[in-house]
């Protein structure tokens, strides 16, 4: 639960709900106090939620600096991230030249996430889920300093590679999509479609694209901290899917049949992961390599990943 803060943006917005209030005796209490816990949500939550943290994030690093003061590969280098964090809040940087979710500025975003809490203690308690959100906060903030940078330095190659990785990002989200909808279709599936929804986009697996003589394939590239239980799991989920669509009696199938995914050995590259899972969705050594687990993965009590015997039968020849 976040506490109520009494800087004067906040203070003008409470005192003006009670100045409505009093000025008429006819709005009831309750109606005030959802007045309240509305602007309570715009304060905390939304735009100018994220203002603080830009404007934290500026007695960190002067404005003037943010697009030139970038780290040096041999510092890059020398770091490693089982030593401890990149940086301090003394001497706070950025990789620019990275990605908003590598080593280096995932370790910076939690660098910034302490000193943010520590800072404004007065306004927001330090709990699990606070953390969570200023951390999303910042790396949303990174993220727009490092397209910032790659637009005024950057040459047309790299803008190459983000339109890849964006095509890349929309297939994953409409995987994730397109087995959330399947789930509407058959009622067993209700405890499922829960699961699947705490897994998000990014508990899904993304693909490559590979130009081969017959046209572009897609190779599956598993996210490196899900553990193996995961896939046969979500697999169940596309033979359905797929039964679900050769079936006549649904009427008319719009839209494409979803792209064929081969088999691979990679893993993806992508450090980011789902905190908050049961602790047998996480690979175990995946697990162990992380410097702190209770508050940065957070895992929770096991959980069994499996489908109503029926379902999974009907998945095993999806195209009948």
């Amino acid at each position: 639960m976040m506490k109520l803060s009494t800087t004067l943006l906040e203070g003008d917005l409470l005192s003006h709900a009670q100045n409505i209030r009093g000025s008429s005796a006819d709005l009831p209490l309750r109606t005030y106090s959802r007045l309240v816990s509305f602007i309570s949500h715009v304060v905390f939550t939304g735009i100018y939620f994220q203002r603080r943290v830009r404007e934290h994030m500026a007695t960190l690093i002067p404005e003037r600096d943010w697009l030139q003061d970038v780290i040096h590969p041999d510092e890059l280098q020398a770091w490693d991230p089982q030593t401890g964090p990149c940086c301090t809040s003394a001497a706070f940087k950025l990789n620019l030249r990275g990605t908003p979710l590598d080593d280096w500025n995932v370790s910076a975003s939690r660098v910034f996430t302490n000193h943010f809490l520590a800072t404004h203690s007065d306004s927001y308690y330090d709990t699990w889920e606070n953390r969570e959100t200023v951390l999303h906060r910042s790396q949303t903030y990174i993220k727009t300093l490092i397209k910032l940078y790659r637009q005024k330095f950057i040459g047309s190659d790299v803008a190459h590679q983000n339109k890849l990785a964006q095509r890349q990002r929309a297939r994953k989200t409409a995987l994730y999509h397109r087995r959330r909808d399947l789930t509407f279709a058959y009622r067993q599936m209700e405890p499922q479609r829960r699961m699947l929804e705490d897994l998000g986009v990014d508990g899904m697996s993304s693909d490559e694209e590979v130009k081969t003589r017959d046209g572009i394939q897609y190779l599956i590239l598993v996210p490196k901290w899900r553990a193996p239980v995961l896939t046969p799991w979500l697999r169940v989920f596309d033979s359905l899917y797929l039964r679900h669509r050769n079936q006549d009696e649904h009427g008319d199938q719009r839209g494409c049949l979803p792209r064929r995914r081969g088999a691979s050995t990679k893993e993806s590259s992508s450090r980011k992961f789902v905190p908050g899972l049961p602790i047998n969705a996480y690979r175990a050594d995946w697990l162990e390599q992380q410097l702190d687990i209770a508050n940065i993965v957070h895992p929770t009590a096991p959980q069994l990943y499996t489908h109503d015997p029926a379902l999974a039968q009907l998945a095993l020849n999806p195209y009948h």
